[in-house]
């Protein structure tokens, strides 16, 4: 599978001077570590495509999707970063999560996260609900978080008691094999829709990723969708392939 995987390039959202924003697929690492050495990362996957080095300025977990920025131009990796954490970045995911959310507007959550024994970091998202089903009982949740903590939007919505389906970390499993037993779905239900920044040079950064054909299928299912397209657009957006399918497949 992995080297099938290599017959489907990388989407490009958006392109400019010193960086490249790219659609991450499912099952792809950022950046190879000490249990990935073998694997053609993206790191190394945009490196081929843009044809020099590349700087990752933020990460995704493996099984999350969506908006992956790279700096193409080293003195640029920083004043990214930087401003991918000022006020005026937002970063939009989608969650498809356990139960029937209640709120009908915003809800904001500020519960630090926990890096080790005794030390805890600020933290905030806010949250409010694109669709919602009693049968069967999920939701889909709008997650823009304010500050960029290691796992924030899968422990923010868990600490409301609504973790993202497929979560093995913070999630529930007997719900997670259901989903997979009656629905199909084999990962994370976490997809980074959206990325916007202001760039360093002047102008602003506004990318959007599709869902890749997996989210899409399963929530195209789901008696919710219809509403949660009218709240949120992009969802409808043509499916990106995953990465263990042919060109053309799911698009």
């Amino acid at each position: 599978m992995a080297r099938s995987a290599e017959r489907v390039p990388l989407r490009v959202l958006a392109r400019g001077e010193g960086w490249i924003v790219v659609a991450k697929p499912p099952s792809l690492v950022v950046h190879r570590g000490a249990h990935t050495l073998g694997e053609y990362a993206a790191l190394q996957r945009v490196r081929d495509l843009v044809g020099r080095r590349v700087w990752p300025v933020h990460r995704l977990d493996r099984a999350t999707s969506g908006c992956l920025l790279f700096a193409t131009d080293r003195a640029l990796a920083g004043p990214l970063h930087a401003a991918l954490g000022a006020p005026t970045a937002r970063k939009t995911y989608v969650a498809l999560v356990r139960g029937w959310f209640s709120a009908d507007g915003p809800v904001v959550v500020e519960t630090p996260i926990k890096l080790g024994p005794d030390r805890y970091v600020p933290a905030r998202s806010v949250v409010d609900c694109l669709g919602r089903s009693r049968d069967p009982r999920c939701s889909l949740l709008r997650v823009r978080p304010e500050t960029g903590r290691n796992h924030q939007v899968r422990r923010h919505v868990r600490d409301l008691s609504h973790p993202v389906i497929r979560d093995h970390a913070h999630g529930d499993s007997r719900v997670n094999r259901w989903w997979r037993d009656n629905y199909g779905l084999t990962r994370l239900g976490l997809h980074a829709l959206r990325l916007e920044l202001d760039l360093p040079g002047g102008g602003r950064l506004d990318a959007v990723c599709p869902l890749f054909r997996d989210h899409a299928e399963v929530f195209a299912r789901l008696p919710w969708w219809t509403e949660a397209v009218a709240r949120e657009p992009a969802l409808a957006l043509p499916p990106l392939p995953l990465l263990d399918e042919p060109p053309g497949q799911g698009s």
